[in-house]
C-alpha cells in the first residue's frame, strides 16, 4: 500500500505541480486511512463504502471536526480517482459518501484597537535590524493580506518603492498560490525603506541573496515556523492571545476593516488573491480601482478618515 501512495504522490508533484504543502496534507490523511485499514486486515483496493464510512466513524470517536474530516474525503477521493486511472480498481468507492458539513466558526481575527496597539509597539526600539523585520512582518502581513508563504518569498527585485506595489511571485505556484500584484500605502514604504537600510548592512553583497528577509534556512528566506515564533513572541510582550498572533489573523483583519469600511467585495477579492492578475493587461484594467481602494478605505492609510 506504501508504494501506491509514493506513486500518487509522485504524481502529484511532478504532473499536477501541487504545492508542497497539499502534498504533505494528502499524505498524512492517506496514511491515516491506511493505517485504519490495517488494523482492519483491508488492502486499498479492497474496500466498500462501509469502509469509509466505519473511517468517519472513528475520527468522529476521536473528536475531528468536520472541517478535518471533509480535508480527508477530498483526499481520499483523488487517491482513489488516481488508482482508478492506474487500473488498481474498477470504481471509486469515495464517489457516494457524502463530504461532512463544516460546522459555523467564527473567523480569527484582529480588531482594529489591536492592530494599532500592536503597530504601537513595533515602532518602537527600530534601531537594529531583527526589531525592523518584525515591524515589516507586520506592515506588510496587514497592509497587504499577503498569506504568510508568500511573505516570506518575496524578493527584492519584485519590490516597486515607485509604485508602493510588490508583485507575489511564490516559488511553488498551484491552485491558491498565483502571480499576482499587492499594494502598500505611505507608512508601509517608510518601513520598507527604514528595513532595507539595515538590511543591506546586516547582509552584503556578497552574501547575494535575492530575498527580501534572507534566512539560513534550505529555501534561504525566513520560514513560516520563525514568523509564528516572532508572532507569539510579540503576543506575550503586549498581552494579546497568540491564537490572535497568527499570521491568517492578518490576512482575515486586512480583508474584514476594508469591508467594514466601505470598499466593494469584489475589489477586495482581488486583493487577497482570490482572483489572481497574471498579466499587463488586467493588471493595468484594474490597478487604478486597486490603489484607490487600498488609499481610501485600509486604515494605515491616511486618506481613510473613518477608521483609526
Amino acid at each position: 500500500m506504501l508504494q501506491d501512495i509514493n506513486n500518487f504522490l509522485h504524481t502529484l508533484n511532478s504532473e499536477d505541480g501541487a504545492h508542497n504543502n497539499t502534498i504533505l496534507s494528502y499524505k498524512y490523511d492517506i496514511n491515516q486511512f491506511r493505517d485504519f485499514l490495517i488494523k482492519k486486515k483491508i488492502t486499498f483496493t479492497k474496500i466498500k463504502k462501509i469502509d469509509v464510512l466505519n473511517f468517519l466513524e472513528y475520527l468522529k470517536l476521536k473528536k475531528v471536526m468536520n472541517k478535518t474530516k471533509a480535508r480527508k474525503i477530498y483526499a481520499l477521493r483523488r487517491f482513489y480517482k488516481f488508482l482508478l486511472s492506474e487500473k488498481l480498481i474498477s470504481s471509486n468507492p469515495l464517489d457516494k459518501i457524502d463530504i461532512p458539513k463544516s460546522e459555523e466558526t467564527l473567523s480569527i481575527t484582529l480588531s482594529i484597537e489591536q492592530i494599532n496597539k500592536i503597530l504601537n509597539t513595533v515602532s518602537k526600539n527600530i534601531d537594529n535590524y531583527k526589531n525592523l523585520r518584525s515591524y515589516l512582518i507586520i506592515e506588510l502581513l496587514y497592509a497587504t493580506g499577503i498569506r504568510v508563504s508568500e511573505l516570506i518569498s518575496i524578493k527584492l527585485n519584485n519590490i516597486d518603492l515607485n509604485k508602493n506595489t510588490i508583485l507575489i511571485d511564490p516559488p511553488e505556484k498551484g491552485k491558491s498560490r498565483s502571480e499576482r500584484i499587492v499594494f502598500f500605502v505611505r507608512q508601509t514604504k517608510f518601513v520598507m525603506e527604514k528595513y532595507l537600510e539595515f538590511r543591506k548592512i546586516e547582509f552584503t553583497k556578497t552574501d547575494d541573496t535575492p530575498w527580501l528577509f534572507p534566512s539560513n534556512s534550505s529555501d534561504g528566506y525566513l520560514t513560516r515556523r520563525r514568523v509564528l515564533q516572532i508572532l507569539h513572541a510579540l503576543a506575550n510582550k503586549i498581552k494579546i492571545e497568540k491564537n490572535l498572533m497568527h499570521p491568517h489573523s492578518f490576512r482575515h483583519a486586512f480583508g474584514n476593516h476594508l469591508l467594514t469600511s466601505g470598499a466593494d467585495i469584489r475589489v477586495v477579492q482581488k486583493l487577497l488573491g482570490h482572483a489572481s492578475i497574471t498579466t499587463t493587461q488586467k493588471y493595468t484594467e484594474h490597478r487604478d480601482k486597486l490603489i484607490e481602494t487600498i488609499e481610501n478605505f485600509h486604515p494605515l492609510s491616511k486618506n481613510n478618515e473613518n477608521i483609526v
